[in-house]
C-alpha cells in the first residue's frame, strides 16, 4: 500500500460532524466502544443526590429558624424566605460538589468534560448569548401580561422587602441557573437523547458498530429530548406560581430555548449564561420599577 505524498497529508480534511469530545479522536488512544454519558442513570442518581441535599439542607434551615424564634416550622417556613434561601443555596453547593466529586470517579473523566460543559463555546459566542437571553426575557415577560395569575402566589413572599429581593435576585442569577442547567441541560437532555437512540436503534452490526463508535445523537433524539426534558423543567416552577398553566406553558417555551442553546453550541455553560441573562433582565426591571428593590409595594399594582 502506498504512502500518501506530503501535499495530501497536510491537506485540511473537512469536518463533516461536530467534534465528538465524550470520545476518543485519536484511533491510537482509542480505549474501546464509545461511552455515552450521562445516561438515564447517571441522570436518576444526580436528581436523587441533589434532591436529598436541598431536602436536609431545607429541612434544616426551617428547624433553625424556627428554634431560635420560638416559633412554629409553619411559620418560619412562610416568614423568613432569605433564611430558607440561603439553606437552599446551601444544598445546591453541597449537592454540586459531590456530583462534581463522584460523577469524576464514574466517568473517569473531569465533570465539566463529562458534561460537555465547554467554555470555549462561551467566550467565543457570549456576545451573542447576552442579548438572546435579554430578548427571550423580554418576550416571555410580555406574553406573562395577557396570561391571568392567581393572587398570593408563593413567589411574591420573596418580595416583600429589599433584603429578600436582594437575596432573590442573587439565588436566581447566580447558583439557580447554574445548578438547573447542569440538571437539566447537562444529565437530562443528553441522557433521554441517548435512550432514545438506543430504542431507535438499527439492530444490526453496522448498527451496533455505530452505537460503538459514536456518541453523537441524531437529531430527532435531540428534538425528543428537548421537548420531554423541558417538561419537569416547567413543573418544578409551578408550585411558586400557583400552578398558573399559562405562565408555566410559558417557562416551557424557554425551556426549549435554553434547550436549543445548549444543543448548537454544545455548550451547557452557554446555556447557563443564557439563563442567568434572562433571569438578571427580570430583576433588572424589577430593580428600575420598584426604586431599587426600596417600593417593592408597586410590583402588586
Amino acid at each position: 500500500m502506498s504512502n500518501p505524498t506530503p501535499e495530501a497529508a497536510a491537506e485540511p480534511q473537512p469536518l463533516l460532524q461536530p467534534l465528538d469530545i465524550q470520545h476518543d479522536t485519536d484511533p491510537a488512544d482509542d480505549h474501546g466502544p464509545a461511552r455515552r454519558i450521562p445516561h438515564l442513570g447517571h441522570a436518576v442518581l444526580f436528581f436523587s443526590l441533589a434532591f436529598f441535599f436541598i431536602l436536609v439542607t431545607l429541612s434544616m434551615g426551617v428547624a433553625i429558624v424556627s428554634r431560635l424564634l420560638h416559633v412554629s416550622t409553619e411559620v418560619a417556613a412562610k416568614d423568613h424566605p432569605v433564611a430558607l434561601l440561603g439553606a437552599q443555596a446551601v444544598g445546591y453547593i453541597i449537592a454540586l460538589l459531590v456530583a462534581a466529586w463522584l460523577f469524576a470517579r464514574i466517568w473517569e473523566k473531569p465533570f465539566p468534560q463529562g458534561l460537555e460543559w465547554n467554555p470555549l463555546a462561551l467566550q467565543r459566542r457570549w456576545v451573542i448569548l447576552l442579548p438572546i437571553g435579554v430578548v427571550l426575557s423580554i418576550v416571555a415577560q410580555f406574553a406573562l401580561h395577557f396570561i391571568p395569575t392567581p393572587d398570593n402566589a408563593p413567589v411574591e413572599a420573596l418580595f416583600t422587602d429589599a433584603r429578600s429581593a436582594w437575596a432573590t435576585a442573587g439565588m436566581a442569577i447566580l447558583l439557580g441557573p447554574l445548578m438547573e442547567e447542569i440538571a437539566f441541560r447537562g444529565f437530562l437532555l443528553p441522557a433521554l437523547a441517548t435512550a432514545y437512540d438506543w430504542l431507535a436503534l438499527e439492530r444490526t452490526p453496522a448498527g451496533l458498530q455505530q452505537w460503538e463508535s459514536s456518541t453523537a445523537h441524531t437529531r430527532a433524539a435531540l428534538v425528543f429530548a428537548a421537548v420531554i426534558s423541558s417538561i419537569p423543567f416547567a413543573l418544578i416552577h409551578a408550585a411558586q406560581i400557583s400552578f398558573a398553566w399559562g405562565a408555566v406553558g410559558v417557562l416551557y417555551a424557554v425551556s426549549l430555548i435554553l434547550s436549543l442553546v445548549r444543543i448548537r453550541t454544545h455548550s451547557v455553560a452557554c446555556s447557563t449564561f443564557v439563563h442567568a441573562a434572562y433571569n438578571l433582565t427580570i430583576f433588572a426591571v424589577i430593580y428600575a420599577s420598584t426604586g431599587g428593590f426600596h417600593h417593592m409595594e408597586k410590583l402588586a399594582k
